[in-house]
This record gives structure tokens, sequence and C-alpha cells, in this order.
């Protein structure tokens, strides 16, 4: 009974095995048929393995992950307090950096300017600043505007400054009060100095100057005319730098309009105030110029024409409008001039304080460790007080 159920189950072997190499051989190549190679599967214990292999590399990522989420800082923490505020601090050190000037600084605050932004050709205006209570906020206004939170809950903020200081002398000067400076008056030997249209006058004088004197300037020049003939007559009361020669030298300081309609038949004392006529050297004089304008004879003016002149003053006369100038050393015209002299003082020692560097301290932890320390180098050096 057994070989009966055996030959049956070997003739259909060998019937599979006979259908599967008829198929071999119509199907496939003969190279293929050699290079093929029977499929084969994991064994229980390879799988195994893989499944332990597989829960160690998991177990191993989640506790790397792990580790890596309690290192990340936390949002109030001592780790990102100090990030926020180095951040802060730093913004406010690239702004102080382009400081074209500061309008006022202490510890605790500073307002400065940076250049035009926004093309309106205003600098802009930045400030900082700090109450100095513990737990208040660090602020920032632009242009004036509102005033916004830039750091909440500031426990500590202060601002020490780096100076330069440049010294050097100088000296004062101090000015006198309206004084008379150059005058000549007399009783004798007077004479009338006609201004028309074929003779000019003057009068050169070199002030009385003090020897510290570092500069004199005319206020007012004070004279005697009259009319001559109709009282339509027009002239200029000038005042003119003196050439090497002491006479005119057309350069015109200043000019003032005399009308002869305002004159009286008999000498009155004219007077002209001068606002232009100001830092003049103390080695040089001025003269004082009558130019006619208008009319045969546009006026008379008083003076003395005998043994009235010195080397400081003396009478000028044109016969060729200004062209040219004589010196009549023994006339005088009858005049005043007044003014001021400013004087040289003691020499002293002036300093001038320029902002070099801003060095800046925030905290915002109870921790003193915590604090963030920078500075702002100044590009700009603006000018400052101590």
């Amino acid at each position: 009974m057994i070989s009966n159920l055996r030959f049956p189950i070997l003739a259909r072997l060998r019937r599979v095995k006979f259908q599967s190499s008829f198929i071999n051989r119509q199907f496939y190549p003969p190279d293929v048929r050699r290079a093929r190679i029977p499929l084969r599967g994991l064994t229980l214990i390879e799988l195994v393995v893989s499944i332990a292999v597989t829960t160690i590399l998991m177990l191993a990522i989640g506790s790397a992950m792990l580790v890596a989420t309690k290192a990340m800082p936390e949002a109030n923490g001592p780790a990102n307090q100090i990030i926020v505020a180095s951040e802060v601090a730093e913004q406010l050190a690239a702004e102080l950096q382009y400081a074209v000037s500061v309008n006022s600084r202490s510890e605790k605050m500073i307002e400065f300017t940076v250049a035009d932004r926004d093309t309106d050709e205003v600098p802009e205006t930045i400030r900082y600043e700090w109450s100095g209570t513990p737990g208040a906020p660090l602020t920032r206004q632009y242009n004036g505007a509102s005033v916004v939170e830039v750091l909440a809950s500031v426990q500590e903020f202060d601002l020490s400054y780096d100076l330069e200081t440049i010294s050097k002398q100088i000296t004062p000067e101090n000015e006198s009060p309206e004084t008379l400076l150059s005058s000549y008056w007399s009783l004798f030997y007077l004479a009338d100095y006609s201004i028309n249209n074929s003779q000019w006058y003057g009068q050169y004088f070199f002030p009385s100057l003090p020897a510290d004197t570092i500069s004199w300037k005319v206020t007012r020049v004070e004279f005697y005319a009259r009319v001559h003939g109709a009282a339509k007559g027009e002239c200029r009361v000038q005042l003119q730098l003196p050439s090497a020669g002491k006479f005119p030298s057309g350069v015109v300081l200043e000019q003032k309009t005399l009308l002869e309609s305002t004159l009286l038949d008999t000498y009155s004392k004219q007077q002209f105030d001068f606002s232009s006529v100001s830092n003049l050297s103390p080695d040089k004089g001025l003269c004082l110029v009558f130019k006619w304008i208008f009319d045969a004879d546009a006026c008379d003016i008083r003076g003395r024409y005998t043994g009235a002149g010195t080397p400081d003053s003396h009478v000028v006369k044109s016969t060729n409008a200004g062209a040219s100038w004589i010196s009549l050393d023994n006339h005088s015209l009858l005049y005043w001039v007044y003014g001021t002299v400013t004087t040289a003082g003691e020499p002293q020692i002036q300093q001038t304080y320029f902002l070099r560097k801003v060095n800046i301290k925030l905290r915002t932890g109870n921790d003193n460790q915590s604090s963030v320390y920078t500075a702002a180098e100044i590009l700009n050096k603006p000018e400052v007080t101590q």
C-alpha cells in the first residue's frame, strides 16, 4: 500500500519538473535561465532581530528629541531674556553709531539726531529712555511721535560716555560802550566848504585807540551843514576806506543821503547813524566824504581853513568827482565820530568735547550675571557738553 502511494507521487513530481523545464526552455533564453536565483523569504530569527534593532533606533531618536526639546530656552527663561536684551542693545548701538548731534543725555536717557531718512531734508530725532524704576520698560520715541515700548520689565539700563577733549587757547574780546573816536571843534578861522559838481570835500581821520585794540567800528557821525542856494541840493555822506596816501580809496563801507531841504540857512549840527562800518583795523583810519549828487551846490559844510591839520586828521578835496584827491593839511572840518572799540582780554583755555563712544549696559533678569554689555562707536563725533 505504501508503494502504491509513493509511485504516483513520484510520477506527479516528474511531471511538474518536466513542465517547469519545458517552460524555461520556451520562455527564457539560456543566459537568463542560468542567471535566475531562487527567491528566498526571511527566517523567524532574522525577523525578530530586525524588529529589535528598529526598536532600539526609535528609542534612541526619541531620547535625542527629548533632550533637544529640554535644551531649548523658555520664552521667559534667563537665556531668552539675555537674547532679547542683546537684540535691543545692538539696535540702540546701531542707531547711535550714525548720530550727527546729541540733544540731551544722561545715564538713563539719550536723545540724538541722525541724517535725513525720509527725504524731507530734516534730520530724524531718536530718543531712548528708562525711568530708572526696576521693572519699568525701556522706550523709544521717533521724531516726537508716540512713545513705543521696546523692552518690557527692564531691571537695569546704564549709559556711559567716552569723550574726546580738544583744548585751545583763546583771547576773549571786550567791546566798549559808545565813545568819541575822533573829532575837531574850533571857533576861529572858520570857512565854508561848498559841495558841488566841481568840488567834493572830505575828512581823513585816525581814531584814538587803546594799545590792545583788536578792532573798532563807527556808530554815528556829526558835522555842521547849512543851505547853499535854493535848497534843492542832495549829497551823500560816505565812510570810505583810506588809500595808502590817506585819501579816499573809493571803497564805500556805508553811505547816507543828505537833502538840502532838511537844512537851515544857518549852520546846524547834523547826525547820521551807521551800522555796517565795523571790524575796522586798528592800524588804519577812515575817510568821511561828502559826495555831490544834485543842484549847483548841494550844501555847505563848516570847517577851519588854517592851523587845524594834524598827521591824524586833515581835509581832502577832489575836483574831478572823486577820481583823485589832494590833501589840505592845515584844514579840518568840524566833526565828531562816535563808535566802539574792541580790546583783547586775558587769554583763556577753551575745551571742546566730542562724543566718541557710548557704553551700554542692559539687564532684564534678576541675576546680575545676565547683564548685556555693548558699545557704540560714534562715527561723526558730535560736539557735546561735558
